[in-house]
């Protein structure tokens, strides 16, 4: 009878054993899928450009004189002089691959705000005016967020209805690469003011 609980105790501690110290064995390590500093830019989401832009469009609508704002956040190329794609912000050497270890500089924020503001009659008349409430808006904008390098800011009316028609398709969700050709067009006109 001794012999028989001896066996059912070493069946019953072989089994806790395999229960117990088995499982821990099979798991697999997960992958760290935070990005090491100082080795790019952490990218942004479209959906994270789409809340920012809400947010910018708002606080450029708190400047005085300003009617209405439409804002599009995009990804930025580098000052270091590495052609960098304006959508994903990584570098390009026009063939569709970026060279490796070369990225945009992590000191700064990688995206442009392209700004488009309607003011009132009587504000766009002052040029000196609308110089000023642009750049409270640039400055509000920039002081908010450190992922924002460069704030464009135009009043415009033809560069506005071409940002709010590219911002009115990244609001229904198509993703940003689909608006390449006019994004870079409105960076180089808004430049170009």
């Amino acid at each position: 009878m001794q012999k028989k609980q001896v066996f059912v105790l070493s069946l019953f501690l072989a089994a806790m054993l395999a229960i117990c110290g088995c499982g821990q064995a099979a798991q697999k390590p997960v992958p760290d899928t935070k990005p090491e500093t100082g080795t790019g830019v952490q990218q942004t989401t479209d959906a994270e450009k789409r809340t920012m832009a809400s947010r910018f469009s708002t606080m450029a609508m708190e400047v005085e004189g300003v009617q209405k704002a439409t804002v599009v956040v995009v990804s930025q190329p580098d000052t270091t002089g590495v052609a960098v794609d304006p959508i994903s912000g990584l570098p390009n050497d026009g063939t569709g691959v970026n060279p490796p270890g070369q990225t945009a500089n992590p000191e700064q924020g990688n995206l442009v705000a392209m700004v488009g503001i309607t003011l009132n009659q009587a504000d766009m008349q002052n040029q000196d005016k609308v110089n000023n409430i642009k750049e409270q808006v640039r400055n509000k904008i920039k002081a908010d967020s450190g992922k924002v390098r460069e704030v464009l800011v135009t009043t415009d009316p033809n560069l506005i209805k071409k940002l709010q028609d590219v911002a009115a398709g990244i609001i229904q969700g198509q993703p940003v690469q689909t608006y390449t050709q006019n994004i870079n067009e409105l960076d180089k006109n808004l430049r170009n003011q």
